[in-house]
């Protein structure tokens, strides 16, 4: 499906994106890294050679490593070594990270909306949707990445809208009522699409774009794409559990069925789940200490 053909205003969306001031630019290693994740003939040089062809990004990984991952052992100072130790989804993860700290400078500037709560969320859906994604035997990677930029459209109106949509959003969480209606209500567009829209201007894969685009709600425009949306809509809702004590099932696992069918995923195993990926997030505690400054 080309995301063009989906019933969202893309020209309202690229009007928004338009007006941004300084717009990060495209996460080109992060859409080459993908690509290689879909060949199953990558080896690990071609993964470093990509790497290395952005020494800021390279120096960038070897301090989020050695001060995250390596802790008390010898600093790395070369990225092969960082890849063979770490893996190529580890690194993948780290670089697309990097790519999320970087849009969140959007919304560094607006004092209405929280930016810490919405990166912790990102992060803890990525991390979610990666989880799923391996029982569903999807792309980890593809879904760590869907995950993390779900929310990218809100740091778009954000930035443009100012505090204006911060306080319709936060009317809209008192209320309880849709926030994409609210946001075509206020905006004429909602940040779903938007998102969508700028990840379809920086190249990023189709089924990405269109799992943000549809992260609230499963569409029969979404196919083929349909997991992926799946993945991503009960990542969203499970990133919201973690860190809770007793985390809340019913409700939510209705109101989202066809998600929760499309993935297999029953009542019983959330619990379970969740506890796993408080257990995985743990070792993407570093991610959520980033700087909010553009580096890719």
């Amino acid at each position: 499906m080309n995301i063009a053909m989906a019933p969202m205003n893309t020209d309202k969306a690229d009007d928004y994106i338009d007006r941004i001031k300084y717009l990060p630019p495209a996460p080109t290693v992060a859409t080459e890294l993908l690509d290689l994740f879909r060949d199953s003939n990558s080896d690990i040089d071609r993964v470093v050679e990509l790497i290395r062809f952005d020494p800021s990004l390279t120096a960038k990984i070897l301090k989020r490593c050695n001060n995250t991952y390596f802790g008390n052992d010898e600093p790395s100072t070369d990225i092969f070594e960082v890849v063979t130790r770490l893996g190529f989804y580890e690194v993948y993860c780290i670089v697309a990270a990097l790519v999320g700290a970087s849009v969140m400078a959007l919304g560094k500037s607006n004092h209405g909306l929280d930016i810490d709560t919405l990166w912790r969320h990102s992060v803890a859906s990525a991390v979610a949707a990666s989880n799923l994604a391996r029982r569903a035997e999807e792309s980890e990677a593809v879904a760590f990445t869907a995950g993390l930029l779900h929310e990218i459209g809100k740091l778009v109106l954000s930035s443009v809208e100012g505090a204006p949509y911060a306080k319709m959003v936060q009317e809209n969480a008192a209320s309880g009522t849709s926030l994409a209606a609210a946001e075509i209500a206020a905006f004429g567009v909602d940040h779903a699409t938007i998102g969508a829209q700028l990840l379809v201007r920086w190249g990023l894969p189709n089924n990405i774009a269109v799992a943000v685009l549809f992260h609230n709600g499963a569409s029969e425009s979404g196919k083929p794409f349909e997991r992926l949306i799946a993945i991503v809509q009960i990542a969203s809702v499970l990133a919201n559990q973690l860190g809770a004590k007793q985390p809340q099932v019913n409700g939510w696992s209705s109101r989202h069925a066809e998600a929760m069918n499309l993935l297999g995923l029953t009542e019983e195993e959330i619990p379970e789940m969740i506890a796993e990926m408080e257990t995985e997030q743990k070792r993407f505690d570093g991610l959520c200490k980033l700087n909010f400054d553009p580096v890719i």
